[in-house]
């Protein structure tokens, strides 16, 4: 969810997120504006009941024809109207609750965001606060930061990859946690430590909100006006997918996510290629794609591989094994039957959006004879989060493996590199999509 001046309020499904990250839109970043909120970032004890308005405030005079303030679901403020006070102060009327985490983004990527009178935008900025609420019993906020640490120490499978010292970072932390005023604020102050791990898979589950830990800094190498200028004629499939084809026949099919709440599209995606075989070749874009559910993309991959491969390995956490950490496991992806098989050239168009399951995905289309991976090296972030309790109502979810590529070593913040580089800047996409060119010059030089 979002209240900008071109977005209208509501929820922000998978869906919408996605319908964002389309729109591709760059930004400037010299000279940039800095942001203070009201009530202030990390703010842990506001009164729901006299807080009718935020307030953001400038150091500088704005553009008051634009804003973008970026969240979704119960974590996003009840917002009744927006308005600019002055050229400086921006304000939300909002209806708050008590004890509640509330998590914002002004300025998020691909929005209309805020930007000077002279056009500079303002970086995305964090704003998040917790809302009073019921006093903690005695001993729950430090017997909860003894159950994190332990849960950091015997159970997250990349714990070593930054060199954080936990230890530290507990002893620094404890009387914080054990003094959390509610419940609200010790969920938001366990989030906010945790983005010391730098791990997008690393979220907190608090009541029914979902707090997310680190959010990923990427320039993408998307953008939907480039693309429609390289192929007007694309069509819709469903609400995400999009289909077409080139004048000498190339299959051209953007795969946006692998979600499991998208599984119905899904289908009509590979309906799209199950139609394609008159197709000389065929582009597969999934530099939008931040992963989802890996069967999903092993479906998609079957369409390429032949007979059954390894592609990729893990090794899971475990305090009791040898070393910390269980025998390496291989995964394979199997070949589909007719008539979901395509037999011709594919380009794989990849980047830094690319995540997860998106990135087995890559990995499985390394083992495919006739695919070649095009663009720019993918995010690299696998974990397969297992839940932790903390208290009642508090969870933690660590990444429990670390992910491997086939030949066993780990991706974790490398991400997988492309067969095909491609380097971009945001004003290349003005006249066309630049990975798209030359994805389409090596198919048709295969062909």
């Amino acid at each position: 969810m979002s209240t900008s001046s071109s977005k209208p309020l509501g929820a922000a499904p998978v869906a919408q997120r996605l319908f964002a990250l389309l729109a591709g839109l760059g930004g400037l970043h010299a000279q940039q504006p800095t942001a203070t909120t009201k009530p202030p970032h990390l703010a842990v004890d506001v009164d729901a009941t006299q807080t009718a308005a935020l307030e953001v405030t400038f150091d500088q005079d704005m553009d008051t024809s634009v804003h973008a303030v970026c969240g979704g679901g119960s974590t996003f403020p009840k917002v009744l109207a927006t308005r600019w006070r002055d050229a400086k102060t921006f304000v939300l009327e909002v209806e708050l609750q008590p004890e509640r985490v509330y998590l914002m983004d002004l300025a998020c990527p691909n929005s209309s965001g805020f930007r000077t009178a002279r056009g500079v935008a303002l970086p995305t900025t964090p704003w998040r606060f917790a809302t009073r609420g019921t006093a903690l019993a005695d001993g729950v906020g430090e017997a909860t930061g003894n159950r994190l640490f332990a849960a950091l120490r015997d159970h997250y499978s990349y714990r070593d990859r930054l060199g954080v010292d936990w230890a530290e970072l507990e002893r620094e932390q404890a009387a914080e946690l054990a003094n959390a005023p509610s419940a609200a604020a010790l969920a938001l102050r366990v989030a906010t430590l945790l983005g010391a791990a730098q791990d997008p898979h690393i979220t907190v589950r608090w009541g029914d909100s979902l707090l997310p830990t680190y959010q990923r800094a990427v320039a993408g190498n998307f953008d939907m006006r480039g693309l429609q200028k390289q192929m007007p004629a694309l069509r819709r499939v469903g609400r995400l997918g999009l289909w077409g084809r080139t004048d000498d026949g190339v299959g051209y099919l953007l795969v946006p996510s692998f979600a499991r709440e998208l599984r119905d599209e899904f289908d009509l995606w590979l309906a799209c290629l199950t139609k394609a075989k008159d197709c000389k070749a065929l582009v597969l874009d999934l530099r939008t794609n931040g992963g989802g559910d890996e069967a999903l993309a092993a479906r998609l991959a079957g369409f390429f591989v032949r007979g059954e491969r390894v592609y990729a390995a893990h090794r899971l956490r475990d305090p009791a094994a040898e070393r910390g950490f269980r025998d390496v496991q291989e995964r394979t992806v199997r070949a589909n039957a007719e008539p979901e098989v395509f037999d011709g050239p594919v380009a794989v168009l990849m980047g830094p959006h690319n995540m997860s399951s998106a990135e087995a995905f890559l990995l499985m289309m390394q083992q495919a004879p006739n695919a070649v991976l095009v663009g720019a090296r993918s995010f690299g972030s696998s974990g397969n989060p297992r839940a932790h309790a903390l208290n009642q109502g508090l969870t933690v979810l660590l990444p429990s493996w670390q992910a491997l590529r086939a030949d066993h070593t780990c991706f974790e913040g490398e991400g997988i590199a492309p067969h095909l580089p491609v380097a971009t800047t945001p004003e290349q996409f003005v006249a066309g999509d630049p990975v798209l060119v030359e994805a389409l010059a090596r198919l048709r030089v295969k062909h």
